[in-house]
């Protein structure tokens, strides 16, 4: 049998998001006070993660970028299970939400290290993640795979989609050379309509 290919789920769409619209987003991002210290889904201050976060859906003056992010995910993930058939039930739109997204700055000396996106409490309905980078950072900053032997580097307008199980365990690199800005989301799986009462 063949191994399958070193990048095998990892899936790039470049210019996802337009150069003015990064820098919109990234403008309007710096504009906003309500900022906070990154935090994973289980931890407020984690050891491994290190940035400044904003999450918008929470906001109106957010909900056009809301809106574009989570179209443009939709759009790529037509894609992506065309590529990956397995896949095609689970993220029907019938079957699946896209989560709203957040907004990261990480600058040199912060980063993300060693994690999977999917298997702690309150993570375990996603089945695809998504990564929006939203400048380019000529050193560091990259994305790594390990398991996959794979590095992606920052480029304005990328989305990037993957697994997000055990199997892309992957890490944010600290940036060197600029500021990295990126927004994440995810594909979940959408909660089963409640049942109705036993008389």
């Amino acid at each position: 049998m063949r191994p399958s290919s070193p990048a095998a789920f990892v899936q790039g769409y470049p210019g996802a998001l337009s150069p003015q619209v990064c820098d919109d987003i990234v403008a309007r991002f710096e504009a906003d006070p309500r900022r906070y210290p990154s935090r994973t889904a289980t931890r407020r201050n984690p050891l491994i993660r290190s940035g400044t976060m904003l999450d918008i859906p929470r906001y109106e003056a957010w909900a056009d970028v809301c809106s574009l992010v989570t179209q443009v995910t939709r759009r790529c993930l037509d894609d992506y299970v065309q590529r990956y058939p397995s896949l095609q039930f689970l993220a029907r739109p019938e079957n699946s939400l896209i989560t709203p997204p957040i907004i990261e700055r990480i600058e040199p000396g912060q980063g993300y290290g060693y994690h999977v996106d999917a298997g702690a409490s309150g993570t375990h309905d996603r089945i695809v993640s998504g990564l929006f980078y939203l400048r380019d950072v000529a050193e560091g900053g990259e994305t790594e795979f390990p398991f996959q032997v794979m590095h992606v580097k920052p480029r304005a307008g990328l989305l990037l989609l993957f697994p997000p199980f055990w199997t892309h365990l992957h890490r944010g690199v600290s940036p060197v050379s600029a500021v990295k800005y990126n927004i994440t989301n995810f594909v979940i799986l959408r909660p089963p309509p409640p049942r109705a009462a036993v008389s």
